[in-house]
């Protein structure tokens, strides 16, 4: 009885701290990574969308997400872990492809090479 409850606790305490993957971000756990932090450069245009992030791990990482011309960037995004919302556009950007000073993310990248899906934090009040 000792022992599962101390396997129980330690796999609690283990947990603490590592970040839940988005519901259905394209490929398993253990093919899947996460970088988090101050997004310090970003760009969309009509077919694609380079972001780079000043992670809280002093890495810098670049992401490029392509898509057709039409189709919404937004597809590959959350906010605050839940849908990305068109009314979100305004929580990210000043200006259409203009992103807010000192706006932050966490990107989820497969191993496989699949679209990185980019989640977007609310602004910090």
């Amino acid at each position: 009885m000792r022992l599962a409850l101390g396997l129980l606790l330690a796999a609690a305490l283990y947990g603490q701290g590592r970040l839940a993957p988005p519901a259905a971000p394209g490929c398993s756990r253990d093919h899947l990574t996460s970088f988090t932090g101050v997004v310090s450069s970003y760009s969309r245009t009509p077919t694609q969308l380079r972001l780079t992030v000043k992670t809280d791990d002093d890495t810098v990482e670049k992401f490029v997400l392509k898509y057709r011309p039409g189709e919404d960037a937004a597809r590959w995004f959350l906010f605050g872990r839940e849908r990305f919302e068109p009314r979100h556009w305004r929580e990210i950007e000043r200006a259409p492809g203009r992103l807010k000073a000192g706006a932050r993310a966490t990107v989820w990248v497969c191993d496989d090479g699949a679209q990185p899906v980019v989640d977007w934090e609310p602004p910090r009040r």
